[in-house]
């Protein structure tokens, strides 16, 4: 992002300092720049401004999440879904966090609203392959895999996990075959569990 860019809306944020749209798109001239925390501290004042703000909500939680503040994005997440309860990207950042703080069956939850609204979501059904792979669920699991497939049929983390999800089930041929795939789309296999399959 042009150093130039950044110092004019800045200069617009000074000239206009309750106005949430310069605000915003100063906040995401930061973040495309990589000046994270000055990003971070953008939506922050958007919010004072506008505590409702969703696209700030949003915006924030990803920050977090991203530094591993995961109670703080969840809180973020939490709000945003309150002012657009049908989003399926606030849905889907629910879910992401649910699962990386080890909840399961809230993430379970997230995915399954979020693809209720938008079914052709790929990553958020591999997304949910990957709870009920960690809840055992293998069969669904490799349903939801294959239901990813059908939105983009290149999806090498969909092969990944179809690999597993059949592996577990007994079905070697096919996870071995899907192993193959996501090899060959640049996934990078975990190498025990490609030992497991072709041993």
């Amino acid at each position: 992002m042009d150093e130039k860019i950044i110092a004019a809306l800045e200069e617009e944020v000074r000239e206009n300092p309750k106005s949430i749209f310069a605000h915003h798109r100063l906040a995401l001239a930061y973040f495309r720049a990589g000046r994270i925390q000055e990003a971070k501290e953008t939506f922050k004042k958007i919010l004072a401004l506008d505590p409702q703000n969703f696209e700030a909500l949003t915006n924030l939680g990803t920050i977090l999440a991203q530094e591993g503040e995961l109670e703080e994005a969840r809180k973020a997440f939490a709000l945003a879904l309150k002012i657009y309860p049908a989003s399926p990207q606030a849905l889907t950042n629910m879910g992401l966090i649910s699962f990386q703080l080890g909840d399961l069956e809230e993430a379970e939850k997230y995915y399954r609203e979020a693809l209720s609204v938008k079914p052709d979501l790929p990553a958020v059904w591999v997304n949910l392959a990957t709870v009920l792979i960690a809840k055992e669920a293998y069969e669904e699991a490799e349903n939801c895999c294959r239901k990813a497939l059908e939105y983009e049929p290149e999806f090498s983390m969909a092969y990944n996990n179809l690999a597993v999800a059949c592996y577990y089930q007994g079905k070697k041929d096919q996870a071995l075959k899907a192993l193959q795939k996501a090899k060959e789309l640049g996934y990078p296999v975990n190498p025990q569990f490609e030992e497991l399959v072709l041993s």
